[in-house]
């Protein structure tokens, strides 16, 4: 049997998790994908299209780092500013697009991890965790928002049997 690779685990995580999410997120009513969390919370659809926005961020900021013919590409400065304008533009649109634009990202975020992880040094490694771990922390809160809902649905279910 051969080793597995660990830049296979992480692609294998990314994808099963992503496969969950997005399981999940299909079960909601449309009318809820755009509605805002507790205390002014992004919304599934503006969480997914600023995972989206950072997830090709970091593929081309690393993708540049290993092309000596591109040049480096800057971390933005203006994230906030940044940020804000990618979540303003995905409330305007329909949430197919913004889905469509999340799994476009999140495949080439696993393509890059695939193709290569082996080429980054330890130091590129470890920074490349930090957009990593910034894309888990909104995940894992919408995770927890589809518990909240499903909980409420379950519920309103329960209760009106």
């Amino acid at each position: 049997m051969t080793e597995l690779k660990h830049w296979q685990t992480l692609a294998d995580a990314l994808l099963d998790e992503d496969r969950i999410l997005r399981r999940r997120i299909t079960t909601l009513p449309s009318d809820l994908l755009a509605v805002h969390g507790p205390e002014g919370a992004l919304s599934f659809q503006e969480t997914l299209a600023h995972i989206a926005y950072w997830d090709d961020f970091t593929v081309k900021f690393f993708s540049a780092k290993l092309d000596p013919a591109q040049p480096s590409l800057e971390p933005p400065g203006d994230f906030m500013d940044r940020s804000e304008a990618v979540i303003n533009a995905a409330a305007e649109l329909p949430f197919t697009d913004v889905l469509a634009r999340y799994l476009e990202a999140t495949g080439a975020l696993v393509g890059f991890i695939s193709r290569h992880w082996d080429e980054l040094n330890e130091k590129e490694r470890r920074d490349f965790w930090v957009p990593l771990k910034h894309r888990r922390h909104h995940r894992i809160a919408l995770f927890r928002s589809l518990d909240l809902i499903d909980g409420v649905i379950e519920t309103e279910l329960a209760s009106g049997a």
